[in-house]
């Protein structure tokens, strides 16, 4: 099975979030945008994986996230990956960063002790908007930076984590809550 352990967001502060970029979509060259209930921050991504390590990380999951408080958070600014010049993904951003960085660590460890390989990629606190296939223009880059780079939302707490499965569908990944792993109070 295809897992990945994620934070979710509160629908509301996604929502603010998705209607100021409905109103960038009509103003930008053609990109993949995620949909809502897609949206989330990957902490790891374990890729193909036997169904017997769900019950193996279990425990160690559960131990990691409450041994870290709970904490407010907020969407804030935007950027690309890999750069602006070279953008194939387009994110916002979270805040404290610290904190997201404590988790993806704490989770990240727990994964490869039991026996999988991660990519390897520096962890970078975000939420993906949009993929690109094709290069934008300078002014294109320019317009949805100058639209979410001073971009906040409400405050929201991050309280759990939650291993996923992911099934791959012509219209998009399915994902299904397998577990969740609360922050201490």
């Amino acid at each position: 099975m295809r897992l990945f352990i994620a934070a979710q967001f509160p629908e509301e502060v996604l929502r603010d979030l998705n209607d100021r970029a409905a109103h960038l979509k009509t103003r930008l060259p053609a990109a993949s945008w995620v949909r809502p209930e897609a949206q989330h921050l990957t902490f790891a991504f374990l890729g193909e994986q036997p169904e017997a390590l769900v019950e193996k990380i279990a425990q160690p999951l559960s131990d990691a996230c409450g041994a870290i408080a709970k904490f407010g958070a907020r969407l804030s600014g935007c950027g690309f990956f890999p750069n602006p010049r070279r953008a194939r993904v387009g994110w916002v951003g979270l805040d404290p960063e610290t904190q997201f960085e404590q988790v993806a660590h704490a989770v990240r460890e727990v994964v490869k002790t039991n026996g999988v390989v991660l990519d390897g990629g520096v962890f970078k606190p975000h939420l993906t908007l949009m993929r690109m296939r094709d290069a934008w223009p300078p002014a294109s880059i320019d317009l949805f930076t100058r639209s979410l780079r001073d971009y906040e939302s409400a405050p929201f707490f991050v309280s759990e984590v939650t291993l996923f499965s992911s099934q791959l569908h012509p219209k998009g990944a399915v994902h299904t809550p397998l577990q969740t792993f609360p922050l201490s109070s």
